[in-house]
């Protein structure tokens, strides 16, 4: 009877540990941005926003505060991807997750729309430094 109880709480004790709601709290909620990358410089109207989370978890989208669609679903893998328009010079892309446990998280990253890819400032910036290295040698 002794071993029987014994054999019986072990089992109980590593089915309580090993359990996948056990496993399932464990799991912390976040958010993380792949694309697009901040302070991204683009001539593009469109752009590819990416990321991961937890698996279930509802997106939304805002640029400069504005909800960009649906809702999205995150399946199973926890991986997001869908493409934003944006209009203004800068827009401020916020993306908010809710996830099963009734929680939620934020991710912003900025994005500047350029009129044209020539007038792109690190582009004119690194031509002047390489004129300025140049006529000092």
């Amino acid at each position: 009877m002794r071993r029987t109880l014994t054999a019986f709480l072990i089992a109980a004790i590593l089915l309580t540990v090993f359990s996948p709601l056990a496993k399932a709290d464990e799991v912390k909620n976040f958010i993380k941005l792949n694309e697009p990358k901040d302070n991204l410089m683009t001539s593009s109207s469109r752009i590819l926003l990416a990321g991961e989370t937890v698996p279930n978890a509802k997106i939304v989208v805002l640029v400069n505060g504005r909800q960009e669609g649906k809702s999205l679903s995150v399946g199973a893998a926890g991986i997001f991807m869908t493409q934003v328009p944006i209009s203004s010079k800068e827009n401020i892309i916020t993306v908010k997750a809710s996830f099963p446990s009734g929680g939620t998280e934020t991710a912003t990253r900025k994005v500047f729309l350029l009129e044209d890819e020539s007038k792109l400032p690190e582009l004119t910036s690194l031509i002047q430094t390489l004129k300025s290295f140049l006529i000092l040698k």
